[in-house]
């Protein structure tokens, strides 16, 4: 299920292949995917992406018309702001396939996000129209959002990260051991090391100067952020700043 941006029309797709579109003011419209509904969104301009088991990803037009049609394994899909760009991360498989970025104007596929190694976790539109991901390798990944060019890479521990995102000037990641790790988000460098969770942290998102966090076995956390000029002065003046917080 997914709501549009605008917060009135909804989609929403099941096992069996059918999908629903409620509309505030024109009541709703029945399509049929060629398999289960893996991932699903609604633009602002009324336009539905539905991705399905069978590999398909298809955009829909406000009357249900099919305006493009391409063979993308889907899992997970992270929508541009302004709808012109769709992130997508493909379905786990035997070999691990990187998020593609396709521009939802011209149904093509832009780039895909190579850089990884074995799955990614977490992928997402930041802010300055870019995108970062997470994964296995225990690195978070920052990319141009417009071509899909690898930026900056923020290394972490042995272990996965669940998920990460950006807080201003940081880089924020929930690892495997329930650890919260900061980056530098313009150079890379490791500031901050914080025990968040007993279990992996599989979920982060940042309410104002709040970070939420969610761990494996459903425990939810708040966390007040400090300043990042703060964080980064302070580790630019102590070479230990990115050992594990007490």
């Amino acid at each position: 299920m997914a709501f549009a941006n605008t917060g009135s029309d909804i989609v929403s797709g099941a096992i069996d292949g059918s999908v629903l579109i409620t509309r505030d003011r024109s009541g709703q419209l029945a399509l049929q995917s060629s398999g289960g509904v893996d991932a699903a969104a609604i633009l602002s301009d009324g336009r539905v992406i539905v991705a399905d088991a069978q590999r398909r990803l298809r955009v829909y037009d406000r009357s249900g018309v099919t305006l493009a049609d391409l063979e993308v394994p889907v899992r997970m899909m992270s929508l541009r702001p302004d709808g012109s760009r769709l992130l997508a991360t493909p379905t786990y498989t035997g070999n691990t396939a990187s998020p593609l970025l396709i521009d939802l104007d011209r149904s093509r596929v832009i780039a895909q996000l190579e850089g990884h190694v074995g799955r990614v976790f977490s992928a997402r539109w930041v802010v300055g129209e870019r995108i970062l991901t997470a994964g296995a390798d225990g690195a978070a990944r920052l990319w141009d959002g417009a071509t899909g060019q690898l930026l900056q890479v923020y290394r972490g521990g042995s272990r996965f990260l669940g998920d990460a995102t950006v807080s201003d000037r940081l880089v924020i990641a929930g690892d495997a051991d329930g650890l919260l790790r900061f980056w530098d988000v313009a150079t890379g460098a490791k500031l901050w090391i914080l025990p968040a969770h007993k279990s992996a942290v599989i979920g982060i998102h940042v309410e104002g100067v709040d970070l939420v966090t969610r761990g494996f076995t459903g425990e939810i956390s708040r966390w007040r952020l400090p300043r990042p000029e703060d964080v980064i002065d302070a580790c630019g003046h102590h070479p230990r700043c990115a050992i594990v917080a007490q």
